[in-house]
């Protein structure tokens, strides 16, 4: 596929349309909740009993997987495919609430997963050992300061941060005993606190910064523009600021203080009272985060002490049906991470 063409000149002009917001315009804190009905659940029902007599594998083709599921699951995926749709032009997220986790297996619950996502979008794989459901909990190997352990493997607050996939959809099986919540913050409306207070620092953005690929991927370090405007549409990816911080490890070229100064305003922005909105997912919430409009974060958790009972998300990462387009200056892994022989397990 053809690369847009580059961007002509940058955004100097405030985005005013959905996708710029504060926490005080939302009606709740999730900003749109999808609660599933008892036709929804008896839909879900349905799923699981066909998928039990012919089951697919999770790494089945993404039509048979969509098929199936609007085969067996009509209302719900027609609700599912509007509020992905609907994050690229409205708030960049929403939450589907009410999926049985608890009524289900492990296997069950993944493959009900990859059905749903399959209705969103294209999943693509989140490291080079091919895996389209990461699982995000405490994988026991400290925090990010440890340059092999990624973001969604340790229990440590992360900082605000775009994903890779256009969404990034996060199914709580079960939540911490303390702490985990997420926060979602418009990447527009600090876009537009950007072009108020900091003008100058826009080139800085959209040029991009360095970040350590943590062993995922050849070469050990890329650069990753935050800021792109293609085709009218502005859009971000902000990863996490610990792989810009650990990059000179692979470089040799330490963060410069300007460097440093922006990073820390983006951040900032993000985290000013009111900016943000924060919110506890419950088991059974499908959290739905457009990466191309807003950023996200979590606090940090404690899990229960009892054996099973540990928080647990499944993640996706999904490329929206006739999404926006620009060139991997913007995102490096958009469509996947490549699976190697040798990956880490």
């Amino acid at each position: 596929m053809a690369l847009p063409d580059m961007p002509q000149s940058i955004l100097t002009e405030p985005v005013t349309d959905g996708t710029a917001w504060t926490a005080a315009d939302l009606s709740v804190p999730e900003g749109v909740v999808h609660e599933l009905t008892p036709l929804h659940l008896a839909e879900v029902a349905a799923f699981m009993s066909a998928w039990r007599a012919a089951p697919l594998t999770l790494d089945a083709e993404r039509a048979l997987w969509r098929s199936f599921a609007y085969e067996t699951m009509p209302e719900l995926s027609d609700v599912a495919h509007a509020a992905a749709h609907r994050t690229e032009t409205h708030i960049g997220t929403a939450v589907l609430r009410g999926l049985p986790v608890d009524d289900l297996s492990p296997d069950e619950i993944s493959h009900l997963y990859r059905a749903l996502g399959a209705v969103m979008g294209n999943a693509v794989s989140q490291n080079t050992a091919g895996e389209f459901i990461a699982a995000v909990r405490d994988y026991g190997n400290g925090g990010l300061d440890n340059s092999n352990v990624r973001g969604h493997q340790t229990t440590s607050a992360l900082r605000f941060h775009s994903d890779d996939g256009d969404l990034a959809l996060l199914l709580c099986v079960r939540p911490a005993e303390i702490g985990g919540t997420s926060l979602i913050a418009s990447a527009m409306t600090i876009y537009n606190e950007l072009l108020r207070r900091a003008p100058h620092l826009l080139g800085l953005y959209y040029n991009g910064f360095v970040y350590e690929n943590r062993d995922e991927e050849d070469p050990p370090a890329y650069r990753n523009a935050v800021f792109g405007y293609y085709h009218g549409q502005l859009t971000c990816r902000y990863f996490l600021r610990d792989y810009v911080d650990s990059a000179w490890t692979q470089t040799s070229v330490p963060v410069s203080d300007l460097e440093r100064h922006a990073l820390d305003l983006f951040e900032a922005l993000a985290a000013r009272p009111g900016a943000a909105t924060e919110y506890a997912l419950r088991a059974g919430d499908l959290q739905l985060v457009n990466n191309n409009v807003v950023v996200h974060s979590r606090r940090s958790f404690t899990d229960a002490t009892a054996d099973g009972r540990k928080r647990l998300l499944l993640r996706q990462w999904v490329n929206l049906d006739g999404g926006r387009q620009f060139p991997a200056t913007l995102c490096r892994h958009r469509y996947g991470m490549r699976k190697r022989s040798d990956a880490r397990t």
